[in-house]
């Protein structure tokens, strides 16, 4: 797991770098836009799908997810809350197998993330598609109680 922990912290690095090659130049109100990035990122990141995104069973961690700032030019993106040893050994265990989600979920989506919006469009689809197949199974449940 120390090696996990290692590569985390290469990727945070490599991804804030990114960020801060597109902060540069950016002053005031203008701060705001690193907050926009980071709800995009975090989009992906929710936008649980098969071998993308946080892990979901029932959603509590989904669900822990949040984007603070800007503070001191800097946008924070969280994921445990009162889970947070749970969701710490989410993101790092690499030996556990995920039917919906990927291991160091919130990394990937930093790394995933495109500035032309294609990362954006690829994670609101897959939420279209979620919300789609949850109709059709509270149709499909409602159909069934009336027979």
């Amino acid at each position: 797991m120390a090696a996990a922990k290692r590569k985390t912290k290469q990727s945070f690095a490599k991804a804030a770098k990114q960020i801060e090659k597109l902060a540069v130049g950016i002053h005031g109100k203008a701060i705001f836009g690193l907050r926009l990035i980071g709800e995009e990122i975090m989009l992906d990141v929710k936008a649980s799908r098969s071998g993308a995104g946080v892990p979901v069973d029932e959603g509590t961690l989904r669900s822990t997810g949040r984007v603070e700032g800007p503070k001191h030019d800097e946008v924070e993106l969280s994921f445990g809350g009162a889970a947070a040893p749970y969701a710490l050994e989410q993101h790092e265990n690499m030996e556990l197998r995920h039917t919906v989600g990927e291991a160091r979920y919130l990394v990937r989506g930093l790394e995933r993330w495109q500035r032309d919006g294609a990362s954006v469009r690829r994670a609101l689809a897959a939420l279209s598609l979620d919300v789609k197949k949850e109709i059709l199974k509270r149709q499909a449940a409602t159909a069934a109680r009336r027979r």
